[in-house]
Formats: structure tokens, sequence, C-alpha cells
């Protein structure tokens, strides 16, 4: 079966718009070669940048390895994705991101029949102005096709010095 990635700009090249809530200001920065979508908080409160995948970019229902890589400064944040179904919003998983650490995602979600919207987002911590929310190498595939062993996902995260710094 063919590999296919359902979020439309991996590398986050600007193709697609993202939706930030209005406390955040959005931008795109070039860290060791990588592009990065970075939402910075501009005063507390809900703060987040989100993709937005219905229609023609919504993956069909069955089984997906989402992989992202996530970077936070200034606070802890996190890595969020959401579908709906009938109007209802359901989370089927948030992975932590510790203050000025980059972490690999790798999770897996069940998108039901009758999903109309997926929803991939990077949280800012509440309390903080100014908290850096950085995401970048987004890939929905699913997870039949996905095989890390066989180069599945994006190679290499950042430690130590590699840490991207908005």
């Amino acid at each position: 079966m063919q590999r296919i990635n359902w979020f439309p700009d991996p590398n986050i090249t600007g193709t697609v718009n993202p939706i930030a809530s209005n406390k955040v200001r959005v931008d795109y920065t070039v860290v060791n070669n990588r592009r990065w979508l970075r939402a910075t908080s501009t005063t507390t409160g809900d703060n987040y940048a989100q993709y937005l995948l219905s229609g023609p970019q919504l993956p069909p229902a069955g089984s997906y390895h989402v992989h992202a890589l996530v970077y936070a400064q200034g606070a802890q944040a996190s890595f969020q994705v959401f579908y709906s179904v009938g109007g209802s919003y359901k989370l089927p998983f948030a992975v932590p991101v510790d203050q000025n650490q980059t972490v690999m995602v790798d999770q897996t979600i069940t998108l039901p029949a009758g999903c109309n919207q997926m929803l991939v987002r990077v949280q800012l911590g509440a309390t903080t102005v100014g908290a850096i929310g950085m995401m970048s190498e987004i890939l929905i595939e699913r997870a039949d096709t996905y095989d890390i062993a066989v180069g599945g996902g994006l190679p290499g995260f950042f430690t130590g010095d590699t840490m991207p710094r908005a």
C-alpha cells in the first residue's frame, strides 16, 4: 500500500494558513534548516495556533500515525489533535512539551466514521506572555503504511545545543 501524508504542508512552507487565537502572533522561522510554525502569546488566556483539516484534506475514517516535532520556550506547551463528529470535538491525545525542550510526537489516532474536521494544534501556556510554541514536520499517515523500521516518520530531533531557539 502506498504511503500518503494527509497533512497538506508537512514542511511548513506557508501554503496552508493556520488559525490562531486572537492572543497569539503567528510567524514562520527556520532553525537548523528546518522551517517551523511559531506561535507567540501576546497576552494571557487560551493561546494556540492550529491547522484545520476538512473536506478533501481530511483523512477518511481509519487508524493513523501522527508524527510532529514540537518545541516550547518560556512556558510549557502541548501538541494536541482534535477531531469533530456531529459538532462535538474529541481530544484523543495531548503531548506535553516542557519549557526549552523539543519533543518528537509519535501517536496513533483513530478517526471515526462521520468525522468532519481534524485540528492539529500547538497550545501555549495560559499564564505567560511571550511564551512560544513551535511545530514542524507534521505527518498524518495511515497506521498500516507507517513503519519506522523502513523509514516511517521523519528522522532526527533536537537535543542539547541543537534545540531551536526562537
